[in-house]
């Protein structure tokens, strides 16, 4: 098995554990909003995997980064900055939901797990999109 094939059976084997995380997770909660998300972003994820690890040199700076193929230094230096504006948000985000939660009840663990997935996933491909911008 090759280097690249050996990556692509990783990535593709985070994502199905992710989608069977979020399986478990729905059996125990009942959440079917919270299995309709993760499905959808797994799927386009491992869509976006396979096509990119098939081809990487036909496809752009961003869909490599996303898919998290990276050619070589530059790709990783990209990828790491792109992580750190993450990082950043994880921050501010993990503050605000401690102040949410602390000050109201409203909202409950699953709804607060949920919208912190999204965002930390949006934000993590508006980054590969901006440093791959500022790169240019």
């Amino acid at each position: 098995m090759s280097k690249t094939d050996r990556a692509l059976a990783l990535n593709i084997g985070v994502v199905v554990a992710a989608i069977v995380a979020a399986g478990a997770l729905i059996w125990v909660t009942g959440n079917l909003v919270f299995l309709i998300v993760i499905l959808a972003v797994a799927g386009s994820a491992t869509w976006n995997i396979v096509r990119i690890f098939r081809r990487p040199d036909d496809a752009s700076d961003v869909d490599r980064l996303n898919s998290m193929k990276y050619l070589d230094e530059r790709d990783r230096s990209l990828a790491l900055q792109a992580f750190g504006i993450v990082g950043i948000v994880a921050l501010v985000l993990t503050v605000v939901t401690v102040l949410v939660t602390l000050f109201t009840d409203a909202l409950g663990a699953e709804y607060i797990a949920l919208v912190q997935f999204v965002v930390l996933f949006g934000s993590w491909a508006a980054a590969n999109s901006y440093v791959t911008r500022k790169q240019q």
